[in-house]
């Protein structure tokens, strides 16, 4: 099952989005918006500095409607929330949406690969090398 405005997918037996309320459908088609998702492939967008970090790129992008997932190394589902310290992680967009995505970061962040903390001292001294 799938919610067709945030096009999430369900388990059988679910019938309406727990995020926006609406009501289940069995297949998403092309006039939902999205099209099959079966034929959704991820791919890299950027490697951020922190899974905070790739949390927050990943939450702009779905609001402009980018199909978008963040991949990170946490031990559990919360510590990629909650830990700022941790690993970078990878955010991840729908090859479909790839170049929009990329504008998209491209106006907030620039090639800052840390978008809550600015640039590290080894990029900083790249740049004015």
């Amino acid at each position: 099952m799938f919610c067709p405005v945030c096009e999430a997918e369900y388990e059988p037996g679910i019938v309406r989005c727990a995020d926006d309320g609406a009501e289940l459908v069995e297949r998403l088609t092309a006039e939902m918006g999205a099209g099959d998702m079966s034929e959704a492939r991820f791919v890299a967008l950027r490697n951020v500095g922190s899974p905070a970090e790739a949390e927050m790129v990943n939450d702009i992008l779905q609001q402009n409607n980018i199909r978008s997932a963040v991949q990170s190394g946490g031990m559990d589902a919360f510590s990629p929330l909650l830990s700022s310290t941790s690993p970078g992680a990878l955010v991840l967009v729908d090859e479909r949406d790839y170049d929009r995505a990329e504008e998209i970061y491209q106006s907030f962040f620039g090639d800052d690969a840390t978008p809550l903390t600015g640039t590290t001292i080894e990029e900083d001294e790249q740049a004015t090398s």
